[in-house]
């Protein structure tokens, strides 16, 4: 289990391009669902995720990574397919409720063209013998059962509030992701810059 957090303030123009969460995740297989937990309301007006229900049955798509300072997306991925607007399903949400998908499944937002904020988490689903392809190992909590594969490096459980060891490790392991993030931004850049000079060419 993984867990992340999305926030929109009021009148917020970021977005979330169309894509497949799969695409950059560097695991072994599909096998991972999340859970989007609304802690604010979350609805057409505030950028609520959008769906394209069934897509997830298209297996891994091409994506491409674009250069929209407002895309939440780290790479600014987005799904080159073309995706028909008119079969998209907001996912309207009170807090407290959540909705489930696929890795696959194509999603994304709006910018938030409303007064009030829009914040949800999100927790991911592994399953254990799904192993990681991208040569870092991140780190995951058991929720159930044991762990006989090993495949992810395990959370300490805490034992009070701010438990010394558990916020090291969690220091430690957020450090380390933004290491990779920003070697990764870098590259894009760097990919990015050389596509413009040939382009010129």
């Amino acid at each position: 289990m993984a867990t992340g957090h999305f926030d929109k303030k009021p009148r917020d123009p970021s977005f979330v391009s169309w894509h497949q969460d799969g695409t950059y995740w560097g695991l072994s297989e599909p096998s991972v669902v999340t859970a989007w937990i609304a802690l604010t309301p979350s609805n057409r007006n505030n950028g609520c995720m959008r769906v394209i229900p069934g897509s997830h049955h298209q297996g891994q798509l091409p994506h491409r990574d674009t250069d929209d300072k407002n895309n939440l997306l780290s790479r600014g991925q987005d799904v080159e397919v073309k995706v028909d607007e008119a079969d998209a399903v907001d996912l309207e949400l009170r807090p407290g409720q959540i909705s489930l998908h696929h890795t696959m499944l194509i999603h994304g937002s709006k910018p938030n063209f409303s007064d009030t904020r829009r914040l949800g988490i999100t927790i991911r689903y592994v399953a254990a013998h799904v192993s990681q392809t991208s040569g870092f190992k991140d780190s995951a909590t058991l929720v159930r059962g044991t762990d006989k594969h090993r495949n992810f490096v395990a959370e300490p459980r805490p034992s009070r509030d701010f438990d010394p060891d558990a916020v090291a490790f969690y220091e430690a392991m957020v450090a380390e992701s933004r290491r990779r993030k920003d070697a990764i931004a870098a590259h894009h850049q760097s990919r990015q810059e050389r596509l413009k000079s040939e382009s010129r060419l």
